[in-house]
């Protein structure tokens, strides 16, 4: 039987498992370290879920303390890890056209919070597995489908993971681009602490994780502008409101990989107070960051021919205690980054009432292009759709670089549009086919 048969016949109990997992509300609402619910109810009900699935499709299963889970099968010395997670990003529900935790067909397209950013492809994964197990595949390896319930947090499940579990002797995460992502930049995040006594600024608050450009912003004021922001929205196109003394901003949701594609509300309502008021808080965001992604007015830029250019994304406003809490979040091609943003942010901070809190993060990931692990599923990938498309580095963070041998693979092709952590968020049905294919291949190229 063909590879597509194969996957016509096991379609249907796809999309029923998907179904299953887009409908638990998966999001972070708080970590809980000494509890049973870690990171929520949502995020249990996932992953409890996925091993009941397991169970009854014949796998072996475990459950990590609520923080992560696994289905296995093959009884090899090492381990094939498949890792991927079940928490999603939050939602704006006005933005959606869909119930975002309901799986709904439209057209080619299945929509749903989750549906690429990962149970898709986790699903994909685990149908892949399912049609290898049924056909009597034995593997060299236990091939093990790992699922996490913090990756959009931190990943303090994977954390958890390795260290009961230990780490694969070899693994891929269907969870970002194909062909292959063979690199992954560093991830810094900080935060500016600005001073707002005397300000006309009185607060501001916007953002949801550190991971996304923020598409709302409000802020108070101890002057009333209501007719001039009004204009000011009118004149440049964006959206907004007053009331009271509030005042509201709406840009575009993105990722903070790819922070050009969205607009970033809090600069909204930068530009506005630094056009037109005196805010002392306004006027350093706009010499040192106003509409500027990659780092260059505060200084921190930087750039390398494979791994590329740093993206700055200021992802959060909180106003606590008098300061203005400024959440950025940076993408950096080079691990110098840890050095050199924080003597940047010394720089543009020494001599004012203002300072930083630099937060660390996650150097950066690296698999030789040549490697066996890469130019095993390049093939695969090419074997399946007939691209040539080369393998890329990324701004994003995976499981993957928790891990030494372990590379980001698919489920997003080159040239279609990257949807994770956007608004009717959706995966089409070749697209999930076609994972189910690549999946199935690179499991049993790898495992032998």
């Amino acid at each position: 039987m063909s590879l597509d048969k194969k996957v016509d016949e096991y379609i249907d109990y796809g999309y029923d498992v998907l179904k299953k997992l887009i409908a638990c509300e998966s999001v972070l609402d708080e970590y809980r370290e000494n509890s049973d619910i870690p990171f929520g109810e949502g995020a249990k009900k996932a992953l409890l879920t996925l091993l009941e699935v397991g169970n009854q499709a014949g796998f072996k299963t475990k459950n990590v303390d609520n923080y992560a889970g696994y289905l296995e099968f093959g009884t090899g010395k090492d381990v094939l890890g498949v890792l991927a997670h079940l928490d999603v990003v939050p939602v704006a529900k006005e933005e959606w056209e869909t119930n975002p935790f309901e799986l709904v067909f439209k057209g080619d397209k299945m929509y749903g919070r989750g549906t690429t950013d990962d149970k898709g492809p986790l699903v994909a994964s685990l149908v892949a597995m399912k049609m290898l197990l049924d056909e009597g595949f034995k593997p060299n390896y236990r091939v093990r489908l790992i699922a996490g319930c913090d990756e959009e947090s931190g990943s303090r499940c994977l954390e958890r993971y390795l260290e009961k579990e230990g780490e694969p002797a070899v693994a891929f995460s269907p969870d970002a681009s194909f062909p292959v992502i063979y690199g992954e930049k560093a991830i810094i995040s900080y935060d500016l602490n600005l001073d707002l006594k005397d300000d006309c600024l009185l607060n501001m608050e916007a953002g949801l994780r550190y991971n996304m450009v923020p598409s709302d912003a409000k802020m108070t004021l101890s002057v009333d502008l209501k007719d001039k922001y009004l204009t000011y929205l009118k004149e440049n196109g964006y959206e907004g409101k007053v009331e009271g003394n509030t005042y509201y901003a709406k840009g575009k949701i993105s990722h903070a990989m790819e922070p050009d594609n969205g607009l970033n509300a809090i600069y909204i309502l930068f530009d506005f107070l630094a056009k037109n008021t005196d805010s002392k808080a306004a006027k350093f965001i706009e010499k040192y960051y106003l509409w500027d992604n990659h780092g260059k007015k505060a200084g921190y830029y930087d750039e390398d021919p494979e791994m590329h250019d740093l993206t700055s994304n200021m992802a959060i406003a909180r106003t606590e205690n008098g300061k203005l809490r400024l959440g950025v979040n940076c993408r950096c091609p080079l691990d110098s980054a840890f050095e050199t943003i924080p003597a940047a942010l010394k720089k543009i901070t020494d001599g004012t009432n203002n300072e930083f809190n630099f937060l660390g993060g996650s150097p950066r990931h690296y698999v030789p292009k040549d490697s066996k692990l890469v130019s095993t599923l390049v093939k695969v990938y090419r074997d399946v759709t007939g691209d040539m498309s080369e393998p890329i580095t990324i701004g994003g963070g995976t499981y993957a670089r928790e891990m030494t041998n372990a590379v980001a693979f698919g489920p997003i092709k080159p040239n279609e549009p990257d949807v994770c952590h956007i608004s009717n968020e959706y995966f089409t049905v070749q697209d999930f086919k076609d994972a189910i294919k690549i999946y199935y291949l690179a499991i049993k190229e790898l495992s032998i």
